[in-house]
């Protein structure tokens, strides 16, 4: 038997005009470049309208993933919202940036499976509607009113500040290619209305060699700073870690404790040995004290032997020895060396 894998819902005919197919999980729709809208066959300039709505599901599991069962649901909510929010002919069409899941309040934590995302959306209109960004938003809160079971709120976000602009003129950016990008952003291609940050950078001299390396924060700043192992001396330079100190700016003491503990346990075990190798000394003193005892008594019996005759003194050390002496009845004792 056969099993075939899940087929991509783009075909190669499936978007026209330069758009772009992106697939969902069996459907897809048309993305043309930043700023365009897909109409029919073909990508027509429009005139945005940033913002951030929020969106109550009980199911958050897999959002992120387009090719999920629950983002195109979500996706279809999303744009047939919009679509009914505006019924306007110079409606065009509903893009979804971002998906990022609200931390739930207290109320909606009381109803189980209550959870808040918030999407970021562009709604894209033709480029000649009359349109602006009060008359979108009201209709866009009316909308929500209307379907206050699911949609709980909607955030408009200034167009200039969308493309990364500076707000200077009347036509507040109207056409991301012609407004000025903000100090520290730049746009990488004329073609392209959004301005960007530069991935910022270091000195040549950051480098390996010099026992350096370039790390980018979070707030897009660079820092030259020593590489794991080194430290940073009064003049500048990276010097190795002192003994037992390792990692980002020699703060790690891991070695360090590892070697107190080693030396700690080897004195305990050094302590040992000399305990074991004095009480086996002991012992055997005590043996050797006691051979000897039995050495000098076998010595002063035979001495004893050769002096006297006898081979084994009295109880009481004396060299003649306690005689047993059998009394008879009448009372008169026998002389036990007569014959």
């Amino acid at each position: 038997m056969n099993v075939e894998g899940p087929t991509n819902p783009c075909q190669e005919d499936s978007c026209k005009g330069g758009s772009l197919c992106v697939s969902l999980n069996d459907t897809f729709f048309c993305l043309c470049p930043e700023g365009q809208y897909y109409n029919s066959s073909t990508c027509s300039k429009g005139k945005i309208f940033p913002g951030t709505i929020t969106f109550k599901t009980s199911n958050v599991e897999d959002l992120e993933d387009e090719n999920s069962v629950a983002y195109q649901k979500l996706h279809f909510e999303i744009t047939e919202f919009f679509k009914k929010a505006f019924n306007n002919s110079d409606y065009g069409q509903t893009v979804i940036v971002k998906i990022s899941l609200r931390t739930s309040s207290a109320r909606s934590e009381l109803r189980a499976g209550d959870k808040d995302v918030d999407v970021e959306v562009v709604n894209i209109f033709k480029e000649t509607t009359e349109l602006n960004e009060t008359t979108v938003s009201n209709a866009i809160t009316k909308a929500i009113e209307d379907n206050a079971d699911v949609f709980t709120g909607y955030t408009e976000q200034d167009r200039c500040d969308y493309y990364g602009c500076e707000k200077k003129d009347q036509d507040n950016c109207a056409s991301g290619l012609l407004c000025q990008c903000k100090s520290g952003l730049v746009r990488p291609n004329p073609q392209i209305p959004m301005c960007v940050a530069l991935s910022p950078t270091c000195d040549d001299t950051c480098n390996a060699e010099n026992k350096q390396q370039c790390l980018v924060r979070s707030n897009r700043s660079a820092d030259c700073v020593c590489l794991p192992g080194y430290r940073e001396d009064s003049h500048g330079a990276c010097q190795p870690c002192a003994f037992g100190y390792s990692g980002v700016g020699c703060k790690d003491n891991i070695y360090l404790i590892i070697t107190i503990v080693g030396i700690i346990a080897g004195i305990l075990i050094l302590g040992l040995l000399i305990a074991l190798v004095i009480s086996m000394s002991s012992k055997s003193k005590k043996k050797n004290v006691e051979e000897q005892n039995l050495i000098e008594n076998d010595f002063h019996s035979l001495r004893l032997y050769e002096t006297t005759g006898f081979s084994n003194p009295g109880a009481d050390g004396n060299i003649f020895p306690k005689v047993r002496v059998n009394v008879p009845k009448d009372g008169r004792a026998q002389n036990p060396y007569s014959n």
